[in-house]
């Protein structure tokens, strides 16, 4: 299970976010938020999973704390994913960590939808 980002404040310094995929055509994707990225910009890589996306940061964008660690949000999907396979673990449902790629912008928290979901999904769950 990857880690997400939490707060705006997580993400406060993206500048873009680099699709490598159609979002349209992928119900949602896997974010994990990377506190160590060695670089603010460029590709990245997340063990051998599938890369859907990645955050970019402003140049201003300050160290995690660790020299030359940036905090950056990669998007990604597992084999075993709805977008793979249909009719797999995930046809109803999605990992805690899946957020709608349409609904992530810089700087903007990514949600889950009745998309991601693949069914009748409610915020007010108790």
């Amino acid at each position: 299970m990857s880690v997400k980002s939490q707060t705006p404040s997580d993400i406060q310094f993206e500048s873009k976010i680099v699709w490598l995929s159609n979002i349209d055509a992928i119900p949602y994707v896997r974010e994990y938020f990377n506190t160590c990225c060695s670089r603010r910009k460029g590709k990245v890589k997340y063990h051998t999973y599938q890369i859907i996306g990645y955050a970019e940061l402003e140049e201003k964008a300050p160290n995690t704390g660790r020299s030359g660690c940036f905090a950056r949000r990669i998007f990604w999907l597992a084999k075993h994913d709805r977008f793979y396979q249909p009719d797999g673990v995930y046809k109803q449902g999605c990992p805690i960590e899946a957020i709608d790629p349409l609904t992530v912008f810089p700087k903007v928290l990514g949600q889950i939808t009745t998309r991601a979901w693949n069914g009748t999904f409610s915020q007010d769950v108790d």
